[in-house]
C-alpha cells in the first residue's frame, strides 16, 4: 500500500496520475484510428490476411473501449476522492488530537470540597477522562480506516495510469499507420499480443487492488461496533449533573 504522510503529498500523487490521463486515451485513440484507415486503404492488396487482421483490430478496440471507460469512472470520481484524503487526515488533526488535549487536571479548588461533592467531581472526572480517550481511539480507528480507502483509491489511480501510458506506448512503438502492407498482418498481430497482455495484466493488478479496497469497506462493521462503549453510557457524554 502507498504511505503518505500529509494530506498535499497524496493528493499530489493522485493527481500526477490524472494529470494528462485523457489526453493519453484521445492520443490512444487517435493511433488506433490512424492504424484503422491505413489497413483500409491497403484491404484490396492484403486480400485473404484481411480475415486475421479485422479480428485482431476489433479485439484491440475493445481492450482501448474498456480501459477508456474505466479512466472516464476515474476522472468522475477524482473530487470525491480527494475529498476522502482530506478528511482522513482532518480527523486526525481536527478531532483526536483536540480531544485527546481536553484531560481533566486537578485544580487546588479540588481539595476544599468534602463529602458527596468531592466523591461526585472523582467520579465524573475519571468517567469523562475515560470518554475523552475512547472519543481519542474512535477518532484514530476512523482515520485510518479511510485513510486505508484513500490509499487504496489512490493505488488503483497509479496502476491504470500506467496501464493507458503503456498502451499508448505500445501503439506509438508498432506504428501500424506507416506499416508496408507486407508489414501489416505481422505490425498488427504484435500489437494485438502486447495489447491483450497489458489488458491481461491491468486486469488482475486492478482487481487485486478492488478486492483489498472492497475488504476495507467491509470493515465498516467494525466502525459500528466502535459506537458502542462503556465508557459512552447510551452513546453519550458522561454528565456532570443528572436529574
Amino acid at each position: 500500500m502507498i504511505g503518505m504522510s500529509t494530506s498535499d503529498e497524496m493528493i499530489s500523487l493522485l493527481n500526477d496520475s490524472f494529470n494528462g490521463l485523457e489526453d493519453k486515451m484521445v492520443q490512444c485513440g487517435d493511433k488506433y484510428n490512424a492504424a484503422v484507415q491505413h489497413i483500409m486503404g491497403c484491404q484490396f492488396v492484403l486480400g485473404p490476411a484481411m480475415f486475421l487482421i479485422k479480428p485482431a483490430m476489433d479485439e484491440i478496440r475493445e481492450h482501448l473501449v474498456k480501459v477508456g471507460q474505466l479512466v472516464q469512472t476515474a476522472v468522475t470520481h477524482h473530487a470525491p476522492v480527494v475529498s476522502l484524503i482530506v478528511q482522513s487526515f482532518n480527523w486526525l488533526a481536527k478531532i483526536q488530537g483536540p480531544v485527546a488535549g481536553l484531560n481533566h487536571q486537578r485544580t487546588k479548588l479540588v481539595y476544599t470540597w468534602e463529602g458527596k461533592a468531592a466523591k461526585k467531581y472523582e467520579d465524573t472526572i475519571a468517567a469523562q477522562n475515560a470518554a475523552i480517550e475512547a472519543y481519542a481511539l474512535k477518532s484514530d480507528s476512523v482515520s485510518k480506516w479511510l485513510m486505508e480507502i484513500a490509499q487504496y483509491n489512490v493505488e488503483y489511480m497509479t496502476k491504470l495510469a500506467e496501464v493507458v501510458t503503456s498502451f499508448l506506448g505500445q501503439l506509438v512503438t508498432v506504428a501500424i499507420e506507416t506499416a508496408t502492407v507486407f508489414e501489416i498482418p505481422f505490425a498488427v498481430d504484435k500489437l494485438a499480443g502486447a495489447i491483450g497482455q497489458l489488458a491481461t495484466d491491468m486486469m488482475n493488478n486492478l482487481v487485486g487492488v478492488v478486492e483489498r479496497f472492497v475488504a476495507a469497506l467491509g470493515k465498516v462493521r467494525d466502525l459500528i461496533s466502535l459506537m458502542t462503549d462503556t465508557r459512552l453510557p447510551k452513546g453519550a457524554w458522561p454528565q456532570s449533573v443528572e436529574g
